[in-house]
């Protein structure tokens, strides 16, 4: 550790921009993401911080006015809007996984060390993802690796002092190995290092933060008055005797719900969490533009998504039933009557309908190192420019509870031919897993590939067995013409194969067997075909790959079979992943 850093003095001005600056002191960030446990987070989330200072108040000692002004201080800060960050680069250490023991087990446990039978020592998995900051020449010590910045604040001169006690307090940042010099101040100064803003849209990655009310969340889930009530009745009941004892121990009774015994444990504190998500997009000065952004002109951005909530895993070659059954329910709520073409898809008169509709789309696990192509939840893909009241009136009787009027629904369950018992619900968890989360589906980026097939617009002339290059070309020209189609820019390059560029999903089609000619089964995993209109063949389905010249925002969804769940594209992570990814 670093003995001769100085904590810098804090400046008393007349500022309204607060900031909060991090040094970690052995150079190294140990914070695991909540969303994938063997990556590093970086930048620190601010909620994460803020979760810092939190723990800072509870378990320093301090007088009552100063404990008075650090929590006024700590509701202060999470009343204000989510901060700016300043973070240096950084490198990613690659995760290493260790066996250690846990805890000492309260009972004797099968896995036993010989030097000591009988002592519990299993052993559990254990990973600690760390990130270096690259400091780089012309910083010195007091250089702050991050800087969280709030500005036009109301009330920073007031809260300046309390914060600063607060940050002295501080001893680390995520894993206990993660030590850090905390420190505040005010000031009109910009940052050196790269920024990231705080944004409604065109984010690149979201973060937890603390909002109003935080302070009093987490003291509630910590349960230390709880805690300190089991302590307290405990050894009021084993110091005393007579009544004075069956009043302890009808006082605990009463406080924990079940008669007192030696062997029983004290409450357990519930895990903190945060439950609120800024979406954020770098920028690395301050005089940077954010980088253009198509924006899909066919569909919203945001994604009606449902959760799985019953039913046996379904891999995602089981797309089609699943969006059909979710679009018949949806018909089926109305009783049949008559749907606008932006939900149905159809004109009064039955013809296809001429203006954008919804697209039903099924939501795999896919993409990730362990990924396996199962259906974790659905989702609707809206048109845009549809009104709040249209799609209240439409969408409502299917995800509203029609008696409570609350927005969570009862479960919504999918039938259909060949389809087992499926039940899903509108997502409402404040942190679903990633692949429930929009910003997977939607995040802008230059690089994309499918995840269900695209079904080519027409057949091209070329036979793949007989000439593969002419087939491959011409494929690739209905590809571009169909991202047209679907309000996208041209991509700069396009691939085309049978292979999905994903983990996890499987063939753009099923291969066949042939024994002299004459198919006889199967051969491996893949999708069926899209229907086709009967004596018509069904028509030819690849996985693609693309690249454009722009942040192209999602959802991207091409080619004929895209209202039924077909042709869903999910962001690669730039260019060189299509050379990294199993094919």
């Amino acid at each position: 550790m670093m003995s001769n850093v100085v904590v810098p003095n804090v400046p008393v001005v007349e500022d309204s921009r607060l900031k909060l600056h991090l040094r970690f002191l052995t150079n190294r960030c140990v914070a695991t993401r909540i969303d994938a446990r063997e990556r590093a987070e970086w930048p620190p989330h601010p909620g994460r911080v803020f979760m810092a200072l939190a723990a800072a108040h509870f378990e320093t000692d301090a007088s009552e006015q100063d404990q008075k002004a650090e929590r006024a201080a700590l509701d202060w800060l999470s009343s204000l809007p989510a901060p700016r960050i300043y973070a240096l680069e950084s490198v990613e250490r690659r995760a290493v996984t260790f066996y250690v023991p846990v805890n000492d087990a309260p009972q004797p446990n099968k896995a036993m060390l010989q030097s000591a039978p009988g002592l519990p020592r299993s052993r559990q998995s254990r990973s600690f993802p760390t990130v270096i900051p690259q400091r780089g020449d012309g910083l010195d010590e007091s250089t702050p690796d991050v800087t969280f910045e709030w500005a036009d604040t109301v009330g920073t001169d007031e809260h300046l002092s309390a914060l600063g006690r607060l940050c002295a307090n501080v001893i680390r940042v995520g894993h206990s190995s993660s030590l850090v010099m905390a420190w505040v101040e005010s000031g009109n100064s910009e940052g050196n290092s790269a920024c990231w803003e705080p944004t409604d849209s065109r984010a690149n990655f979201s973060c937890r933060i603390a909002t109003t009310g935080e302070l009093e969340r987490l003291q509630a889930a910590c349960g230390a008055e709880r805690i300190d009530l089991f302590a307290q009745l405990s050894s009021e009941i084993g110091s005393t005797k007579g009544n004075e004892q069956k009043a302890a121990k009808e006082r605990f009774k009463v406080a924990f719900g079940q008669p007192f015994k030696t062997s029983l444990r004290p409450p357990e504190p519930t895990p903190a969490t945060l439950g609120v998500w800024q979406g954020y997009r770098r920028r690395t000065s301050a005089t940077d533009t954010p980088q253009e952004v198509h924006l899909n002109t066919y569909f919203e951005r945001d994604l009606l998504i449902l959760e799985k909530q019953d039913g046996p895993a379904l891999n995602v070659e089981r797309t089609l039933g699943l969006t059909q059954a979710l679009r018949q329910t949806l018909i089926s709520v109305h009783d049949g009557g008559e749907m606008p073409a932006w939900l149905s898809g159809h004109e009064p008169d039955g013809s296809p309908a001429s203006t954008p509709h919804a697209a039903f789309l099924s939501l795999p696990y896919a993409g990730y190192e362990h990924a396996d192509g199962h259906l974790m939840g659905l989702a609707i893909a809206l048109p845009r420019g549809i009104s709040a009241e249209e799609r209240g009136r439409w969408l409502g009787p299917l995800l509203v509870n029609q008696e409570s009027g609350e927005p969570s629904c009862p479960s919504i369950r999918l039938w259909g031919r060949d389809l087992p018992d499926w039940t899903v619900q509108l997502e409402q968890r404040p942190s679903p897993p990633l692949t429930l989360q929009n910003s997977s589906w939607t995040k802008p980026t230059t690089t994309w590939a499918s995840v269900t097939p695209v079904v080519l617009d027409r057949f091209p002339n070329s036979s793949r067995g007989e000439n593969r290059d002419r087939w491959h070309a011409e494929v690739i020209e209905i590809v571009k013409l169909a991202c047209s189609r679907a309000g996208l820019p041209e991509p700069v390059e396009i691939d085309v194969d049978s292979t999905a560029w994903h983990r996890g999903v499987p063939r753009a089609w099923t291969k066949t067997r042939r024994r002299r000619g004459v198919a006889i089964g199967s051969l491996g995993d893949g999708f069926p075909a899209m229907p086709a209109k009967p004596s018509r063949p069904p028509r030819p389905q690849v996985h693609v790959w693309l690249r454009f010249d722009r942040l192209v925002a999602g959802p991207v969804l091409i080619g004929a079979g895209r209202f039924l769940g077909y042709g869903l594209c999910k962001p690669v992570s730039d260019s060189a992943a299509k050379k990294e990814l199993t094919r």
